[in-house]
């Protein structure tokens, strides 16, 4: 506990990397409570199971120290991003989890006997910092891969075919609402580059004449085209090839039920951000224009979740009679 605070003090003073007072104190605020509760449950596992076995009383109290430290983080996450950290991403958690207990263990042994001392946490720490590059590896792949798609989505912004910022606003409304859906976290990666790529086709096709219009339906299947091309984007190609279908009725065809609800949730977003054009004091008429369109057209649930996430970022605007 007295190593937990020593270092959330520490980096309250060291030059940070974001000069966000706020992000800084939520974190050290984090820090500090999963030390102290990490403390306080160590030490009322240890009383209650006193009686027991020392080897049983000792490796539930590390566990359940550790285990409050996780539970903290994932309190703190719910409460900020209103999401629940899915099991599959509880590598990391289970390798510190794990290795503190190791260095616990063998620095001061159990009743006295296997006691490594110092040389404890040293040896420990060496699967730990393996696994930290290895993640740190991964991370950087991820950052890469991000860019890419972001740096291909702007494009078609920078070819003068699609309005500035439209991609990056329709992107972040899109993952907005799904959240606000409850999108499960792999779909709502596919649905952010999706929405980053859906205007990419407008590069492979011929440039219009002058007196011609894009069509985007069109742009939307040369995009779904593309990015089917490639394993990691066939996902996100699916959505793109999703939304020409959402233009007509459920007679003239359907799509798998997944891409074509993800399929709506960009449909809408690049929909508002259209009649806006990324003016949010237009956000009342856009989104009763939304609803005034046919259901099959513009799902009433994700426009429901589209009035919820607009109000929350306070740009929706009541009637005037209220």
């Amino acid at each position: 506990v007295a190593i937990v605070v020593g270092a959330a003090c520490a980096g309250a003073v060291l030059p940070p990397d974001s000069p966000d007072i706020t992000s800084r104190a939520l974190a050290a605020a984090e820090w500090l409570a999963a030390g102290l509760g990490a403390g306080a449950i160590y030490r009322v596992t240890t009383d209650a199971f006193s009686t027991a076995d020392a080897r049983v009383a000792v490796l539930g109290a590390l566990a359940a120290a550790a285990l409050t430290e996780v539970v903290v983080a994932d309190l703190i996450i719910y409460v900020r991003d209103h999401r629940v950290t899915p099991l599959r991403q509880r590598g990391a958690d289970l390798a510190l989890v794990t290795s503190g207990m190791l260095m616990a263990v063998g620095y001061g042994g159990i009743s006295g006997q296997g006691r490594l001392g110092l040389w404890g946490p040293l040896l420990f720490s060496i699967p730990l910092v393996a696994a930290w590059y290895s993640f740190e590896l991964l991370g950087r792949t991820e950052r890469t891969f991000h860019q890419t798609v972001r740096a291909l989505g702007v494009a078609p912004e920078l070819g003068g075919l699609v309005r500035p910022g439209h991609v990056e606003r329709v992107a972040d409304l899109a993952v907005s609402i799904g959240k606000e859906l409850r999108v499960a976290d792999s779909e709502l990666a596919d649905l952010e580059t999706a929405s980053w790529l859906h205007h990419l086709g407008a590069v492979s096709l011929d440039e219009p004449s002058p007196d011609q219009q894009l069509d985007w339906a069109e742009i939307a299947r040369a995009g779904a085209e593309l990015l089917r091309s490639s394993n990691a984007l066939a996902s996100a190609g699916d959505i793109l090839a999703a939304e020409p279908s959402l233009h007509r009725s459920p007679s003239a065809g359907s799509q798998h039920p997944a891409a074509t609800f993800m399929g709506q949730i960009l449909k809408v977003a690049s929909a508002y951000d259209e009649l806006t054009e990324g003016d949010d004091s237009h956000s009342s008429w856009a989104v009763e224009a939304l609803f005034t369109g046919p259901a099959y057209v513009y799902d009433g649930r994700v426009l429901t979740a589209l009035e919820r996430v607009l109000s929350r970022r306070g740009v929706l605007r009541p009637p005037a009679s209220q």
